[in-house]
């Protein structure tokens, strides 16, 4: 920790370069992590109108903890009712309210919170009117504790400072089409990925996107649509106008709360330079990601290339096997070489956590010992497609198998 006067001091001269540059924000979140330690800390907004999230930055927080949060866990969170009903002047702290045996048995905990290294929540409200809702959460380690007293007094004399800033650029949170926090979380992803209209309109590629592009022929961008080969663009379109029917008619509950994976494995035609490209597919919906995306609905495409993909991506694992984001990064540094207690000293959690999560990806993969799982991550792309084609049901036929 670093709870000097000169960091208070370059803590508030950032604050308020945040009137000026939203993106200022992280500079802040930074220096206050910097000082009071912990596991993360978290900025996040919810715009009055909508009561979509509108706003979300953070320091030492992926982006896929984010996403993973926005699509499922965010809706058993039992932290945020509590919050919401704070004053602003108060702190919330977790574990005031949740004792030991609750959290041993909330999944939210169990499946989210605990896995990505946190337990312990110091939040306050810095701004709530008919506009918007600014949140500030400190998150802790197991290992950490609750927030320290000292610590806890040099937020207090900073929370000040952050409502006042967070009240003057309040435009700052509130939804934007501009800068939707669901946007802005997917341009930070490594992965290549797009967001779609169900109609194959181009609302979002991020950079690893934009890069793809110049890598590949199977996909393309012309006047502002994505445009597949002929030979599989009429399924895929097929496919994403079933998932939106799903949606707005209820049908097929786990595709339409967004959550299942379709798969799409493309190859160059005969007689073309030999190319292939993977993709999976999901449809976000408005109501289960609180508006983050947008207040329609969209597909979210992330794309696989091997020829230009440098490591294993969190999000592929995710969308082949299921796994967690915090299984994905075991999953990736065993693949790596990692033993098992580097790979929890470089999380920075228990080593039993780490052997426990290590058994949910033998079962998700269906394997049984380390040589075996990293075999199989190392020949990720066609095992991929051929275990999510299993686990989705609808094995896309004529998209699964190069034109002929």
């Amino acid at each position: 920790m670093n709870l000097s006067q000169a960091q208070f001091d370059r803590a508030v001269n950032l604050i308020y370069d945040t009137l000026d540059n939203r993106a200022a924000w992280r500079n802040v979140l930074e220096c206050v992590h910097e000082a009071v330690g912990g596991r993360a800390i978290h900025l996040l907004a919810y715009d009055g109108e909508h009561g979509a999230l509108s706003y979300s930055e953070g320091a030492d927080m992926a982006p896929q903890i984010d996403l993973e949060y926005i699509q499922k866990f965010q809706f058993i969170d039992p932290r945020v009712g509590l919050l919401r009903t704070r004053w602003d002047d108060e702190w919330l702290h977790c574990h005031e309210h949740f004792a030991e045996d609750f959290v041993a048995n909330d999944p939210f905990y169990q499946e989210f919170l605990i896995p990505h290294g946190a337990r312990y929540l110091t939040a306050c409200k810095l701004v709530e009117n008919k506009e918007a809702i600014v949140l500030l959460a400190c998150l802790r380690r197991p290992d950490d504790g609750p927030m320290p007293p000292d610590a806890l007094a040099f937020l207090d004399r900073l929370r000040p400072h952050l409502q006042r800033a967070a009240r003057m650029g309040l435009t700052q949170f509130v939804y934007s089409a501009q800068a939707l926090v669901g946007h802005a979380l997917v341009d930070r992803l490594r992965q290549p990925v797009m967001l779609l209209t169900t109609g194959g309109e181009l609302v979002l590629a991020n950079e690893a996107a934009r890069c793809l592009l110049g890598s590949t022929s199977l996909v393309q961008v012309v006047d502002n649509r994505v445009v597949l080969p002929q030979a599989y663009r009429r399924a895929f379109l097929e496919q994403c106008a079933e998932l939106e029917h799903q949606v707005r008619s209820g049908v097929g509950s786990a595709e339409a709360n967004g959550k299942a994976f379709r798969s799409l494995h493309m190859a160059s035609s005969p007689g073309a330079a030999p190319d292939v490209l993977y993709g999976f597919f999901t449809m976000l919906v408005p109501e289960r990601t609180m508006g983050s995306f947008g207040l329609r609905p969209l597909v979210m495409l992330f794309f696989y290339h091997p020829t230009s993909a440098q490591e294993i991506d969190s999000a592929l694992l995710t969308a082949a096997f299921g796994l967690s984001h915090a299984e994905g990064r075991v999953a990736s540094l065993l693949a790596d070489g990692m033993p098992l207690k580097n790979i929890a000293d470089t999380l920075g959690v228990q080593y039993d956590t780490v052997r426990k999560q290590l058994m949910s990806i033998y079962q998700k993969t269906s394997t049984n010992r380390q040589p075996e799982l990293v075999r199989l991550l190392m020949n990720l792309p066609a095992s991929a497609v051929q275990r999510a084609l299993k686990a989705d049901g609808t094995p896309f036929g004529n998209l699964s198998a190069p034109p002929r």
